[in-house]
């Protein structure tokens, strides 16, 4: 009997470090992505930023609306409409400020798609942290933007 615990305990543990292995890769991967991405978001380029994205990306800012408290997303449609979304945001922005993106979990799902949990802080001297959520696909050696959450303060 103990034999059979043993040889199925030899039989798991590859599959758990396999499993620890891909998550600590994923997670590598995505703050590198996201540390690309926060320079890049610094340079305060909107064509460059929608560019992360694919054609029929997803965009939402998720809040909870004062009157009421309950939780609104206002969502942005397609590149295009993302590019403007980011025109906007930059108008606004102080040249010289550093953004910063945290991961806090990221996982593989098969071989081309990404989730990525985090904290984007806008600007590094003010603190301010903002989560999101990311799901991105793998187009050639990219890794793009499909889906992006972010959650702002109430």
């Amino acid at each position: 009997m103990i034999r059979y615990a043993f040889l199925a305990l030899a039989l798991l543990l590859p599959a758990v470090a396999s499993a620890a292995d891909a998550e600590a890769e994923a997670k590598v991967l995505a703050q590198d992505i996201l540390t690309k991405g926060a320079a890049l978001f610094d340079t305060r380029d909107a064509s460059a930023m929608a560019a992360t994205y694919v054609e029929e990306a997803e965009l939402s800012l998720i809040s909870k609306d004062k009157d009421t408290g309950r939780f609104k997303a206002e969502n942005t449609h397609g590149r295009t409409s993302i590019e403007r979304f980011y025109q906007d945001l930059f108008k606004d922005r102080k040249p010289g400020t550093t953004s910063r993106n945290v991961v806090e979990y990221a996982r593989f799902v098969g071989t081309d798609v990404l989730i990525i949990h985090g904290k984007f802080t806008l600007d590094v001297t003010q603190g301010d942290a903002l989560p999101f959520v990311q799901v991105r696909v793998k187009d050639g050696d990219k890794w793009l933007i499909m889906n992006l959450q972010i959650v702002l303060p109430s």
